[in-house]
């Protein structure tokens, strides 16, 4: 994939960007929210890098004046029946900059139409829209013979028009009704190889600022995406750290699991790192406690703070957690005394799981302290 051009971007998109909207007269567009609101500045044209079903091959990405991917598009000019008859679909498909569907816009004077071209009422394009939104729609398994029962040929009454004959029962609610093929055709290229083409440009484009503008984004799968991109891709900086970790609370665990991801080996060397996660151990549920004492097995070293925190944590914490803390101090090769005193109180422990990891865990290490040297013998004889 390569640039073919860059050009000064004339703009009808900005009002586009922010809402649905139908024009009954002129152009017709419907749009959905973008993973960034900022003023369109200049678009770029790529040679899209995977190959499909459309003709044109050529991918558009639209900027911002900061150099952000706002959106991509492609113009769309295909024949959606199979036997070339009907009326060629003429359409501008865009995404956003995380890949996501983003809207649809027909040339001056186009239209999309129904049997017997009808066109479609404004009803009908709301649909499409909303069809087209839906990643995880039955229309990615179907196959194209699929759409419509299979009978004998048509007569010239029912013959297909632009878009679908009779439409098999079973896939009307995935399509506009009179127009499956239609909805078809876009939705398999909306989720096709495009979206590679978008992700890999996108991801050329990626900086702290930006992941930033995406996470702050309305839309929940664009937020994950921005999380899932920080981690490998760009540089942690203050002002991402502090986002992060104001994600990583109870409201949502799917947003709290991706964030805590997002953290690398890398950037907990940072003492202020481990500290911030160590605080929102405190604050957080049972299920994001674990996710945190895993990702401080991917520390290079455990903070002097972090570690005491959790030995003293220890007397408190359920059994899982104290198995999962365990852990962790092997990782580490954690075996100072005072941490090792505190294992050694768990060999009373009435869960005998628990008791049982404790003595592994000092049987494993050169134990010279009396104390805990008398607690392993007190347990080994009541075994």
């Amino acid at each position: 994939m390569y640039a073919l051009k860059i050009k000064r971007l004339v703009v009808s998109l900005v009002m586009a960007f922010l809402a649905v909207v139908y024009e009954s007269a002129g152009q017709i567009r419907y749009f959905r929210t973008p993973a960034i609101s900022r003023k369109p500045d200049t678009t770029l044209a790529f040679i899209a890098a995977s190959q499909d079903s459309i003709a044109n091959d050529t991918l558009f990405q639209v900027r911002s004046k900061e150099g952000y991917p706002m959106a991509y598009f492609r113009k769309v000019r295909t024949s959606v029946c199979f036997d070339n008859k009907c009326r060629l679909l003429k359409v501008n498909l865009y995404w956003t900059s995380t890949g996501r569907y983003l809207g649809f816009e027909l040339p001056k004077g186009e239209f999309l139409s129904k049997a017997e071209h009808k066109p479609f009422t404004p009803a009908e394009y709301e649909r499409m829209s909303e069809l087209l939104a839906d990643p995880l729609s039955p229309l990615a398994t179907l196959s194209y013979a699929e759409l419509a029962p299979q009978t004998k040929p048509a007569d010239k009454e029912n013959e297909v028009d632009g878009v679908s004959s009779a439409t098999a029962k079973n896939v009307l609610d995935y399509v506009v009704e009179g127009a499956a093929y239609t909805t078809y055709k876009m939705w398999h290229v909306v989720y096709g190889s495009t979206q590679e083409d978008v992700a890999r440009l996108t991801e050329k484009s990626l900086s702290p600022d930006f992941i930033l503008a995406v996470l702050d984004s309305p839309d929940l799968t664009d937020k994950i995406w921005a999380l899932n991109h920080i981690r490998g891709f760009v540089e942690l900086t203050p002002a991402l750290q502090k986002v992060l970790l104001g994600f990583i609370n109870a409201t949502d665990y799917n947003l709290a699991e991706r964030a805590i991801y997002a953290f690398s080996a890398g950037d907990l060397k940072s003492e202020a790192i481990q500290l911030a996660l160590l605080t929102k151990f405190r604050e957080s549920n049972y299920a994001l406690k674990k996710l945190i004492i895993g990702k401080f097995k991917e520390a290079p070293m455990l903070d002097v703070q972090v570690k005491k925190a959790f030995a003293d944590d220890l007397k408190s914490l359920n059994s899982e957690l104290i198995s999962n803390v365990l852990d962790l101090f092997r990782k580490h090769k954690v075996a100072d005394i005072d941490t090792c005193r505190t294992i050694a109180e768990l060999l009373t422990d009435k869960n005998e799981l628990i008791a049982k990891k404790a003595f592994a865990y000092l049987d494993a290490i050169a134990v010279t302290d009396a104390r805990i040297e008398k607690q392993i013998e007190e347990y080994k004889l009541k075994k």
